[in-house]
């Protein structure tokens, strides 16, 4: 098909509207509210064109493309129709710099004067050189405002963790509200009030957070204005380069790109043109990543300690340091850790450097518990996320998608409005709950018994009522059905009977699964090493047959254990009382390159982006200067010797488990003495041994780590108010806790997400009581 675009002929596809046809082709029609994501709005008349033998102007953006038309788009009319509704838009926006005379030379000689946060002007703006309303003022050249002015003066919204917001600059293109209903499909966002006190937020004026934010970043990203600014890179401006690469911090590995200024990582957005993401990111990847590479707590100098402690010295010293305690200590006392955030080439170098420098195979991570190592056997199964779609019936146990794997939450949510039945079975409420069939909360103390419930249910073929006889029909009935297991079950204290038995289910019913977890290469690193598990290889420690612990990214231990020298090998500061003999400063993710393995065995490859911070070093580097120092002769750490270890096909390795955990119990009914019932997880964001809710401002705003997460209505009732002090009283313990209420959490549910990685009671899920703490 063939049309005509400003007397240039033009072949477009079906389907297709006049502003896409024009894009496609490097023909620039100005417009402020459409987007390749959303469904064509219209609202800002920017995009107004002629077409020959039609009359009036129709938008661009609404008006399909048709075989054979004649479309004008510069006009001298369309020009002034165009000036005029930039006159009405710039009326109620700020615009002296935008029209300043003086705008070269302020360019030029005050860039770096961006203080304040009310904004006056371009120079002020946090979009400044990359906004689309600029764009258009300078294409249009308009030099002065002959309409009246007015500054709105709403006050700035700076309370939300990781965006500011600034409704004086908004121009009312909807994009916002559109992206978060229409592609993220999370309904936070509406236009509230009318005429000039037209804001954009949640209704009732909820915060983000109360209202089911997943601060995905969507907004922001298709803002045209600097209404909406990134916290953590308001004031870098434009980047200087969008590089392509693989976040860090869980399994599924999502294709990203870096924004980086001189060599600095500032921001992260999903892959595409960055004004026209989607919101395909969770809350971490978008906002979180530079944060982590940019922490100002980073570990930056080599550091020995002397019998007066610790104190900083120069990468020499300390190898020569390294070298001769190493040198010194008895063949096989040695053990390693490593963190599951590690590249394949890092846990490669770091297997070398075990078994021929310190001759030794014990080598763990310490999230490998009887739980997780269950977990990840069953999880080698695990299909694609971009399968989901090929489903007609998906049932998740335990997934948590709160600030979680948004890939898998997104198309959930895309399946269930498509009409595929979707059953959510936890005790947490997350983005997909309200787009379930159903939502049930396992009965505490009997949660084994609703799962052979189930897979009786499914060998005998008998249906019913019942949540449980629901369930197998519709994984018996359903052609192709797909059940998702979040990582929250690892906190269970009947974990392990669980997950026989949805192994059980899944072999009956002939599903396919899903199985997310918090770490970027735990599928790699145990596909790569036959790993011993952390009580096989603590209870060596505890029994002192261990002189030498080396820790790469790995932190086990909040005490120094009974060993002769550690290594403590990382980026993040050291856990108080591990009282190390040496620490080494690593890179992390963005200033090194190389491979991870994802959650449905997908090898993600990707390069270095920045530079390393102060004196850090690669992990491939400092294993490299550590086996010189030691003089150990014939250890090579080159990409032939690296890439050697890692198989052409990788399979996972179960570790070995000599000694079987003693899990938490198993809960107990709730009854009038403990009548809510306590959900714990156990620190699920984490990298490289760092628990990024601690370690990151916005994300412990969300997560609240330490706090007891409560119902708006139980709050209520139990006359609790928001950030009271409480005490939780179980069977067997009282503990006391701050109060955070939460319009996400179940009612009748407490949830607490524990710093230590430990549980705090008895049980998990646990029965208990709570009051306040009127001490």
């Amino acid at each position: 098909m063939n049309l005509t675009i400003d007397n240039k002929k033009i072949k477009f596809d079906k389907q297709m509207t006049l502003l896409d046809v024009a894009k496609q082709n490097d023909i620039y029609i100005p417009n402020l509210c459409a987007h390749p994501e959303l469904t064509p709005y219209g609202g800002c008349r920017m995009c107004l064109v002629e077409i020959e033998g039609r009359r009036g102007y129709p938008a661009a953006c609404t008006t399909m493309a048709e075989d054979g038309m004649v479309v004008r788009t510069d006009t001298q009319t369309l020009q002034e129709m165009r000036r005029e509704m930039i006159q009405l838009i710039l009326s109620e926006h700020p615009s002296a710099c935008l029209l300043c005379d003086d705008i070269d030379g302020c360019t030029g000689y005050q860039e770096t004067i961006r203080k304040v946060g009310v904004t006056t002007g371009c120079r002020w703006c946090p979009k400044d050189k990359d906004c689309e309303l600029q764009k258009i003022v300078e294409t249009l050249d308009i030099k002065e405002l002959t309409l009246p002015g007015l500054y709105r003066d709403i006050p700035l919204e700076k309370y939300d963790p990781f965006f500011d917001r600034d409704y004086n600059l908004c121009i009312y293109c909807g994009r916002c509200v559109r992206i978060c209903n229409e592609h993220r499909m999370s309904s936070v966002l509406s236009l509230k009030q009318r005429g000039k006190l037209t804001t954009i937020g949640p209704a009732f004026d909820l915060s983000h957070i109360d209202a089911g934010c997943e601060f995905c970043g969507a907004c922001v990203s298709v803002c045209p204005t600097g209404a909406m600014s990134e916290k953590s890179r308001k004031w870098w401006g434009v980047p200087e380069k969008y590089q392509d690469s693989v976040c860090p911090l869980c399994s599924l590995n999502c294709d990203i790109q870096v924004l980086t200024v001189k060599d600095k990582i500032v921001g992260t957005l999903p892959p595409g043109n960055p004004h026209e993401t989607g919101g395909e990111l969770c809350v971490k990847g978008r906002f979180c990543l530079s944060e982590l590479v940019n922490r100002i707590e980073r570990i930056l100098e080599p550091q020995y300690r002397y019998p007066e402690g610790c104190g900083i010295v120069s990468w020499d010293f300390v190898l020569e340091k390294a070298g001769e305690v190493i040198n010194g200590e008895l063949p096989n006392s040695s053990t390693v850790f490593l963190s599951p955030s590690l590249t394949l080439e890092e846990i490669s170098a770091a297997k070398i450097f075990a078994e021929k420098v310190l001759l030794t195979s014990d080598i763990t991570s310490s999230c490998l518990d009887e739980n997780l190592i269950n977990y990840a056997s069953l999880s080698q199964k695990s299909i694609d996320v971009s399968e989901i779609k090929n489903y007609d019936a998906i049932i998740s146990f335990y997934l948590d998608g709160n600030y979680n794997f948004a890939p898998i939450t997104l198309a959930v949510k895309e399946a269930a409005s498509k009409g595929i039945p979707y059953y959510q079975i936890g005790y947490q409420n997350d983005t997909t709950t309200r787009f379930a069939v159903k939502h049930i909360i396992p009965q505490p103390g009997k949660e084994s018994k609703f799962f052979q419930d189930i897979l009786n249910n499914i060998k005998q073929g008998k249906f019913g009522a019942s949540n449980a006889k629901n369930i197998a029909k519709l994984l018996t009935n359903a052609k192709k059905s797909l059940i998702i297991i979040g990582p929250d079950i690892l906190s269970l204290s009947n974990c392990g009977d669980i997950l026989s038995l949805l192994n059980e289910i899944i072999k009956h019913s002939k599903s396919s699964i899903i199985m997310p977890n918090n770490y970027a290469n735990l599928n790699g690193m145990l596909s790569l090493i036959k790993m011993k598990s952390f009580a096989d290889v603590k209870k060596k420690i505890d029994d002192g047959n261990i002189d030498l612990l080396y820790l790469i990214g790995d932190a086990p231990f909040t005490k120094r254990p009974n060993v002769k020298t550690i290594f403590y090998q990382s980026a993040f500061p050291v856990p108080p009382g591990l009282d190390p003999d040496f620490i080494l400063p690593n890179t992390v993710w963005g200033e090194t390159g190389g491979t991870y393995i994802n959650s449905s065995g997908m090898m993600k490859k990707f390069k270095a982006t920045a530079a390393p911070h102060g004196y850090a070093m690669t992990t491939i580097d400092i294993l490299t200067k550590l086996s010189k120092a030691a003089k150990v002769k014939g250890v090579k750490f080159s990409k032939k010797e690296i890439d050697g270890e890692i198989p052409q096909k990788l399979k996972m390795l179960k570790p070995t488990n000599k000694n079987k955990l003693s899990g938490n119990g198993h809960a107990n009914s709730i009854n009038d003495d403990f009548p809510i019932l306590l959900t714990q997880s156990k620190a699920p964001h984490v990298y490289n041994g760092l628990n990024l809710a601690l370690g990151m401002e916005g994300l412990n705003d969300l997560v609240k780590p330490n706090h007891i997460l409560i119902n708006k209505s139980d709050a209520r009732k139990l006359k609790i108010g928001d950030g009271d002090n409480v005490k939780v009283k179980s069977r067997e313990l009282e503990r006391q806790y701050k109060v955070i209420i939460r319009k996400n959490v179940p009612t009748g549910i407490l949830q607490i997400s524990t710093s230590n990685g430990k549980m705090e009671f008895e049980s998990n899920p646990c029965p208990v009581n709570i009051r306040r703490d009127n001490v």
